[in-house]
């Protein structure tokens, strides 16, 4: 998955109207602002928080999970980057 492709469903999980989408920018309606959570920290931190997700280490091994009712839905890997495999386990979790 794309980063564009990661920020697109992540925006469709929350609700949110896809307003426009420029190269690897989107925006969305409700702000004229960029809608990244793979960039911006806080609002990957709010989904962290909001989808129960956390982060399991063992050894080498780290893992992403989301939990809903204390039991996990979906998880992945911890790759490159903490806030993309936060958003990679929510998009897990609602896959239909």
């Amino acid at each position: 998955m794309t980063d564009l492709e990661i920020c697109k469903r992540i925006a469709e999980i929350e609700g949110e109207t896809i307003e426009h989408i420029y190269k690897y920018v989107l925006f969305i309606s409700r702000t004229e602002d960029v809608y990244n959570p793979l960039t911006d920290k806080a609002m990957c931190f709010d989904l962290m928080v909001k989808y129960k997700v956390s982060v399991f280490h063992e050894y080498d091994y780290a893992a992403v999970v989301c939990c809903d009712s204390g039991e996990a839905v979906g998880g992945v890997t911890l790759t490159e980057s903490p806030n993309k495999a936060i958003c990679l386990a929510i998009i897990e979790a609602h896959k239909e």
